[in-house]
């Protein structure tokens, strides 16, 4: 192993957070632990306990995991006394004081670690400006390495143990394996590209990413170089050597909304018209039906098209159930007035 490699130290992080609060009240704690065995652990006494305790999985667990009053019979109260349980000021302050005991250069590696470097950083509420330059800005991602490394068989991890120290020691584990299949066995490194100046702010510039070194071929093998084939030099393409756009047109074909049936009654093609009018004038030629709402419908002679064809028909006389006679049919039985009957006595006839 190189000397650039023994002086960076490795640091393994793992929190247990509620993932739907991405403040400092969703942290519920934080485990740290480096290459040479540096451990720390705190559990954060500002968690939402509410919302905690309202995730079944959390319940059943993380929560047993963590310091609780068991004596008095609540074992759903955390033990506020217990000497791992800190305010987010103290874990604060002392996550800072963690990276800054060590060596200048620290390296920060993670399991799906997006979401732990993001509740790391959010002790600062996310601000660089203010966070200590020994805190790392980034972290190397574990299952990338193991992906490079073939997904070979990695070490069995602890079974519903959400302990956040324990899943950092497990990271660590994990890596001192992964580096026995993917480390250069020249220069060491930590199995990913090798790399110089990582989480350090250089001078004059504000978290800017160092320069990468990779491992120097010494060989005395002749290098390859690529063959000239004699190809012309690559030329951006300026616009003046294309070829004219040809116009465009817009066609229109006949699509039966029954069976989706192309209109194609010469069989020599999918027919085009310039404009709508000529295509229903041709349709109209082969007997199709042509809507007022746009639709159009072949002749084909089956149940569904027949269907549609019944539903088009105007409705039959009386097929309502009105059998009422209609007015000018109706018959007025009354009596007409020539006809009327007077049956009172004439003034002849009285007596």
């Amino acid at each position: 192993m190189s000397d650039t490699a023994r002086a960076i130290r490795r640091v393994y992080l793992a929190c247990e957070f509620l993932p739907a609060d991405p403040t400092v009240r969703g942290l519920v704690s934080i485990g740290l632990t480096d290459d040479a065995g540096r451990d720390y652990y705190a559990v954060n006494n500002d968690m939402d306990f509410t919302a905690v305790l309202d995730v079944p999985w959390m319940v059943d667990d993380v929560w047993p995991w963590l310091p609780r009053c068991t004596a008095d019979g609540y074992p759903y109260l955390l033990d506020r006394v217990h000497p791992d349980v800190k305010l987010i000021k103290e874990i604060r302050d002392e996550v800072a004081m963690y990276f800054a005991c060590g060596p200048p250069e620290t390296h920060l590696y993670a399991a799906c670690g997006g979401q732990h470097i993001h509740r790391l950083h959010s002790l600062w509420d996310n601000h660089w400006e203010v966070m200590p330059s020994a805190v790392p800005r980034w972290f190397h991602e574990l299952w990338s390495l193991a992906v490079q490394a073939g997904n070979p068989p990695l070490p069995e991890r602890p079974r519903r143990e959400h302990h956040a120290l324990t899943h950092a020691r497990y990271y660590r584990t994990l890596h001192e394996r992964l580096l026995t299949l993917t480390a250069c066995p020249r220069c060491g490194g930590d199995g990913f590209r090798p790399a110089r100046g990582f989480h350090r702010t250089p001078a004059g510039r504000q978290w800017a990413a160092p320069p990468r070194i990779g491992c120097v071929d010494e060989s005395p093998a002749t290098r390859r170089v690529p063959e000239d084939h004699g190809y012309p030099p690559y030329r951006p393409d300026t616009g003046s050597d294309r070829s004219t756009r040809l116009p465009t047109r817009q066609m229109h074909s006949v699509v039966c909304d029954v069976c989706a049936y192309v209109y194609d009654e010469d069989g020599d093609g999918i027919l085009v018209f310039v404009d709508p009018e000529e295509a229903v004038r041709d349709v109209l030629r082969h007997h199709w039906m042509c809507l007022t709402d746009g639709r159009a419908i072949c002749p084909r002679d089956d149940e569904e098209h027949r269907a549609v064809y019944d539903e088009l028909m105007p409705p039959e006389p009386g097929a309502g159930g009105d059998e009422r006679i209609p007015p000018d049919e109706e018959i007025d039985e009354r009596i007409p007035p020539d006809e009327e009957i007077d049956e009172r006595i004439p003034p002849d006839e009285e007596r």
